[in-house]
């Protein structure tokens, strides 16, 4: 059985692997934490590969409450969260000691983000639904 292979601290050298909703929700309730204390928001990354598929949630929260979410697989566009908003402006977020630009329009309520990580680990790395998405 594939699991969900989950990379977050800077310098971490094998990933750690998710499979019950409370792991998710240590992981996530860590991020929100840190991205408090962080100048810029925190990211994190999950994925799932066997023979056949293969897949990668990155996502993200700020302060403000609000994160985003990307996904990539096998065979299917790469996709990024979208609020419907109008503003491409950049924001930063830090992926292992690296930032990295989202454009504001991909960020989404944390609630939103907070599913889409659960349905991932859930689904054992489909696509989630209920995240408007736009092609990257």
């Amino acid at each position: 059985m594939a699991v969900v292979k989950a990379w977050y601290d800077p310098g971490q050298a094998e990933p750690f692997e998710l499979a019950e909703p409370a792991e998710v929700d240590a992981l996530l309730d860590r991020m929100v934490s840190e991205a408090t204390a962080a100048p810029v928001g925190v990211v994190a990354e999950l994925a799932r590969e066997d023979r056949d598929r293969w897949s990668i949630l990155q996502f993200g929260v700020r302060t403000e409450g609000v994160g985003f979410v990307g996904y990539m697989g096998k065979d299917e566009t790469s996709v990024i969260s979208a609020s419907g908003a109008m503003s491409s402006e950049p924001v930063a977020y830090d992926y292992q000691a690296h930032e990295r630009e989202v454009p504001s329009h991909a960020e989404v309520s944390w609630q939103s983000v907070r599913q889409a990580v659960h349905d991932y680990v859930a689904s054992r790395g489909a696509r989630p639904g209920g995240v408007t998405w736009q092609e990257v």
